[in-house]
């Protein structure tokens, strides 16, 4: 059997050593695939439960937070309540009116405390 291109010095490639050559190379390369997917997979099985459990953590944090920003609005708002009533308070009619529901008046008045109706609901009664 000839070969096509024979120089001197030169011995031509043998077909069966590159088969073999290119069998092991890719069974190389299976093997390495297989150790990184194996390598990997074990991180993620043992780093898994770590992060659900910061999953679920960060999902409580974020509820809080929800929460605590609608106690906040809650507090602002109470807070403007109370600063119209200090506006209120500081105009002699508002202290007048906050005297009188205190019961108290001015010299010579007579005052008329009426009790609430027993079927009157709490919230109306002031």
């Amino acid at each position: 059997m000839a070969y096509r291109s024979t120089r001197r010095g030169h011995t031509p490639p043998v077909r069966g050593k590159k088969r073999v050559r290119h069998v092991l190379s890719a069974f190389g390369s299976l093997v390495v695939v297989g150790v990184v997917l194996f390598v990997a997979g074990r991180l993620l099985f043992s780093f898994g439960d770590r992060v659900m459990m910061l999953a679920r953590e960060a999902h409580r944090h974020r509820q809080e937070i929800a929460a605590l920003r609608q106690e906040t609005e809650w507090y602002r708002e109470q807070n403007a309540i109370l600063q119209r009533q200090i506006q209120t308070l500081h105009t002699r009619s508002g202290i007048i009116l906050e005297a009188r529901r205190q019961g108290y008046g001015f010299p010579g008045e007579r005052l008329l405390v009426m009790e609430p109706s027993p079927t009157q609901p709490e919230s109306q009664r002031k």
